[in-house]
């Protein structure tokens, strides 16, 4: 009976007992995927905001050192014009000198010229008397042709005294002191562009700026990598845009000064007007300690430069002006731009000195010998202070025993650009490829999808088949990031001024990437040249290259 009884209840209803159940399998399998929706959607998001942290930070990466390097480049072109400022204030301190070396025979050619007068008013005298007599008016020219001798000898005993020649040599150590501090301060700024040259090149080797990763990485920064081949690839860009040529870089110094001297350095335009600011005392040098009469009226003229022959010049040579042989300057002319290596800093003058005295006047070379030996001043190679070709050096000499060929000019200090001869012209670009953990997030936590035992994205679920089953939620490898900044010369106003380190005009900015990166970057980081070959594949990216920023 009891077995009759549990037959009849297991019938009808025991099929619908064994499914239950079902559906709750179903909802655990729907759940779980779910789950990984939701952890795939975590990690997109952490991705992608990472991503763009980390673009950004390339971006600003390269463009920080862009404009680094432009400033250096700006810091280069000052100096460098403060650099040829020191040429040409030692150009100017030669001008002077050399026209005080023309000077150390103004008595001389003084007395010769006071002579011409007495000869003049001897004349006068000679002409107005007769057998009978002279008259009234031809005695006075008798006592002034009396006074003029008397003039002509006191000049002659004052020449041979050295008196003019001591004032002067009092003048040659100022001078030469100011050409050392001159040649220190070139020292000084050219050690300064070493300093930032060095500095600028360390920076793109460690490749770090303060704390810009921090700022733009946040606490990801510490799994966030600079690449440094890509340093290294930045360093020789910037080292290849400066000249090492010691004699061009001398030349083009040379040819910097000569351009940029004033006009009475160069050629001693305007010299009356000049001779009287040099000189506003020459009628009272003139005088005589033994002096007879009015002091006269005198003036110091050179020849204006006729382009072959001049009566003074002054300029960056190699020892000699072209067309100077021996002490001969009669015709010689300004330095070529093309041929000095600015080893000296040369200055001559020669000139007449010009005389009115009572009712006679007359005129005298200066120095003694005129273009034959003029006042000279030569720093450098081939240096020489003298006169005269120094044969009257005896009773007056300019120099006070130095022949002043220290300091040598050494024009090659200072830093000059390599200019190409093609677009960009050798203008450096500065290159940033920067990696990171994209699983990271800005609070240095790793998300909740990574449910793997060895700290990663995937599961593997084992003994499913012939294969494990492999799901990836999150990307494994490092996110790479890359950019580039140009770094450009632009003179606003004038596009046709050349990319050069004499003007202030360089400037920084994110820039296109070409063909021609692209081929350097594969030898450099395969990693940054597969992202930036990724990057141009993007339709309409344009054919020269995109900003992958």
């Amino acid at each position: 009976m009891m077995k009759l009884l549990r037959a009849q209840s297991r019938g009808p209803g025991s099929g619908a007992m064994r499914s239950r159940g079902q559906a709750m399998i179903l909802g655990v399998v729907t759940l779980l995927v779910l789950a990984l929706v939701v952890f795939i959607t975590i990690n997109v998001t952490v991705s992608v905001q990472q991503k763009i942290r980390l673009q950004n930070y390339a971006d600003a990466k390269a463009f920080s050192l862009a404009v680094a390097e432009a400033r250096a480049l700006n810091h280069f072109a000052y100096t460098n014009r403060a650099i040829a400022s020191a040429y040409v204030g030692m150009a100017n301190v030669h001008a002077y000198m050399s026209e005080a070396a023309m000077l150390v025979d103004l008595k001389l050619s003084a007395a010769g010229v006071m002579s011409q007068i007495a000869a003049q008013e001897r004349s006068l005298c000679y002409c107005c008397c007769s057998p009978f007599g002279c008259a009234p008016c031809c005695f006075t020219h008798c006592i002034h042709s009396f006074e003029a001798s008397i003039n002509a000898v006191g000049l002659t005993i004052d020449w041979i005294s050295g008196r003019m020649g001591q004032r002067i040599r009092q003048l040659d150590q100022p001078a030469q002191q100011l050409m050392r501090a001159l040649d220190a301060h070139v020292t000084l700024l050219s050690g300064s562009q070493t300093a930032v040259r060095v500095g600028m090149t360390s920076t793109l080797m460690s490749g770090s700026l303060g704390s810009l990763k921090d700022d733009n990485m946040a606490k990801a920064s510490s799994v966030t990598k600079d690449e440094d081949m890509v340093n290294a690839f930045n360093v020789a860009q910037w080292n290849k845009i400066f000249y090492t040529n010691t004699q061009l870089k001398r030349r083009i110094m040379a040819e910097t000064v000569n351009a940029s001297r004033q006009d009475f350095a160069w050629n001693r335009k305007g010299s009356p007007a000049i001779q009287a600011v040099l000189f506003p005392q020459l009628n009272q040098l003139v005088r005589a300690s033994l002096w007879m009469g009015p002091q006269g009226n005198w003036l110091v003229s050179q020849v204006p430069d006729t382009g072959f022959m001049a009566g003074g010049r002054t300029g960056a040579t190699d020892g000699n002006f072209p067309g100077q042989t021996g002490g001969m300057v009669f015709m010689a002319r300004d330095s070529a731009a093309s041929s000095t290596q600015g080893q000296s800093m040369s200055s001559y003058d020669w000139g007449t000195l010009n005389g009115q005295w009572r009712h006679g006047a007359g005129m005298g070379p200066l120095p003694a010998m005129g273009p034959m030996g003029p006042g000279e001043l030569v720093s450098g190679q081939s240096a020489r202070h003298r006169a005269d070709l120094g044969m009257l050096d005896f009773f007056n000499r300019p120099h006070s025993g130095s022949q002043h060929s220290s300091p040598q000019m050494r024009m090659e200090r200072f830093t000059e650009f390599n200019i190409g001869t093609s677009a960009p012209f050798n203008q450096p670009a500065v290159f940033a490829a920067v990696t990171t953990d994209a699983r990271v997030n800005e609070y240095g936590i790793r998300g909740p999808y990574e449910v793997a035992k060895n700290g990663t994205g995937t599961v593997r679920i084992k003994n499913t088949g012939s294969q494990d089953a492999v799901l990836t939620l999150t990307n494994n490898e490092p996110m790479h990031a890359f950019s580039k900044a140009q770094v450009y010369y632009h003179r606003i106003g004038d596009w046709s001024d050349y990319p050069n380190l004499f003007n202030p005009y360089w400037r920084a900015k994110l820039h296109p990437l070409t063909a021609q990166d692209l081929a350097s970057l594969t030898s450099v980081d395969s990693d940054a040249a597969v992202v930036v070959g990724g990057a141009r594949a993007v339709p309409n990216s344009g054919g020269k290259g995109v900003n992958v920023q």
